[in-house]
């Protein structure tokens, strides 16, 4: 907010060795992102450091980014939440229950921690249909690797922002994130795909979506997931923006694009 009363609602700064455009004005926000997003697809470079990770939705551009975000919108629908609630009310009522343990006993308690464990489990039931104990079990490799994954590094943090990417390969850095940690979850998801594949149950979650569109295979997708697979607050206009934007886009989706996408949706949710 300093920079803004300062420099005023559009400044460009460098963030590493990279320049970047910072924009604070609601209207001119609107524009970029909805009324000509055709235009500015691709609003931040391309890493290209990780063979896997850099192929999550918010890595890649252009009609990568269409065509995968096209598969991942039908996952939040109103319709598909909803049917998400079971699984969210009953890691909550394992919350509740670990919090009243504590009032019974006297003890106190590390809210933070309590509200970590209950949203990995969410996370882990609804997008990995994992389930983590994560209040009884703190050892469990799902919460300990996803501890190592939010875990900072500063050094390599550094060297990505201002190191060459050639030096950055030669160095063998590839993410901010712990490697090992990495690849548990890669295993994991293609432990699921796997079961998933070879099994006839359906779970209707985030990794289920993926598969189907997996292979150029196309989607069909329900009418409530057609009327209801965008942000709530999205008007007319930019619903319409959307739907041109992503015409005509080939639905398919690889094996490395689940799983970057299974990872960043855990990334980001937590």
């Amino acid at each position: 907010m300093q920079w803004y009363r300062k420099y005023g609602k559009l400044y460009g700064l460098y963030v590493g060795n990279k320049p970047v455009l910072r924009v604070g004005d609601p209207e001119l926000i609107k524009t970029i992102l909805v009324k000509d997003f055709h235009m500015f697809p691709e609003r931040q470079p391309e890493q290209k450091l990780h063979p896997i990770l850099d192929k999550n939705l918010v890595a890649v551009n252009g009609d990568d980014w269409k065509r995968i975000r096209s598969l991942a919108s039908p996952t939040f629908s109103s319709g598909k939440m909803k049917k998400m609630y079971p699984m969210i009310k009953q890691c909550l009522e394992e919350f509740l229950n670990e919090l009243n343990t504590y009032a019974t006993e006297g003890r106190e308690a590390n809210v933070k921690d309590l509200y970590g464990n209950y949203t990995m489990d969410v996370i882990a039931t609804c997008a990995f249909a994992t389930k983590t104990n994560a209040h009884k079990d703190p050892n469990n490799p799902f919460i300990k690797n996803a501890r190592l994954i939010f875990a900072t590094n500063v050094t390599k943090i550094i060297a990505i922002l201002l190191l060459p990417k050639p030096l950055l390969r030669r160095l063998g850095i590839q993410s901010q994130m712990d490697e090992s940690a990495n690849e548990f979850f890669f295993n994991l998801t293609r432990h699921i795909i796997k079961q998933r594949k070879s099994g006839n149950q359906k779970y209707k979650d985030f990794i289920d979506l993926l598969l189907n569109a997996e292979k150029n295979s196309n989607i069909i997708a329900d009418e409530n997931d057609a009327n209801e697979s965008h942000h709530v607050n999205e008007g007319e206009e930019e619903l319409e923006i959307q739907k041109s934007t992503l015409n005509g886009i080939k639905k398919y989706i690889t094996e490395d694009e689940i799983l970057a996408n299974a990872w960043i949706f855990f990334q980001i949710m937590n």
